[in-house]
């Protein structure tokens, strides 16, 4: 499985999980200028709109997959959802951001709830 392979198959995952939790996919892989956004979602319960980091890794990858998502990588989702929700009602909604971990061939999802 390539790489990309790999990354398509944790965000199908991802966002299958998220349905079946009760949220509704906004959008996948949305791209503000070189930043780019896996999932956002919108929980239903509370309405709070849900930017996701989606890493997935496979057998012989090293450290939590959660680990990659560093301070410099967490500033650009920031810039990047800052533009979402300029360009979707405002900055007024609550939004959080959360990191899915998917592990395989187990198909193994963590969901980081509010990660940082």
């Amino acid at each position: 499985m390539t790489t990309a392979e790999v990354g398509r198959t944790g965000e199908r995952l991802a966002a299958r999980h998220l349905r079946r939790s009760g949220y509704r996919i906004l959008a996948k892989n949305w791209r503000s200028y070189r930043h780019e956004i896996d999932i956002i979602a919108r929980e239903r319960r509370t309405g709070t709109v849900v930017f996701v980091e989606v890493k997935t890794r496979t057998p012989g990858s090293y450290g939590r997959p959660a680990d990659a998502v560093d301070r410099n990588k967490q500033r650009f989702l920031r810039l990047a959802a800052e533009s979402w929700l300029m360009q979707n009602g405002g900055m007024e909604q609550p939004a959080r951001f959360d990191v899915i971990e998917v592990l395989l061939p187990e198909k193994t999802v963590n969901h980081i709830v509010n990660a940082f």
